[in-house]
């Protein structure tokens, strides 16, 4: 079992997001990530665990109403298998 609660992105969270994101082959720029969490500040949703430490990452990203970024489904290896994934990733969706 892990203890952990689903959130929105805050951007002192960038660097461990872009940490969780590369073994996924997701090569976020600290930049890119606070452009996308100005247009849509919910769009981004991080797993994190009681300890403050991001296990997971998902996003959706509204630009307008006609561009949406959906995508970076992340977990880290470890905390795979506990339904974090589909947590962040079904949040995102329905957000």
């Amino acid at each position: 079992m892990v203890n952990y609660t689903i959130r929105a992105l805050r951007p002192e969270d960038i660097p461990e997001v872009i940490e969780v994101a590369l073994p996924s082959t997701y090569q976020y720029s600290k930049e890119s990530l606070l452009n996308w969490n100005k247009y849509d500040p919910e769009g981004i949703i991080v797993a994190v665990l009681d300890s403050g430490k991001i296990i997971g990452v998902s996003a959706t990203v509204i630009h307008n109403g006609e561009v949406a970024f959906g995508g970076a489904f992340c977990v880290l290896e470890a905390y795979r298998h506990f339904d974090v994934g589909h947590k962040v990733r079904q949040l995102c969706i329905y957000v």
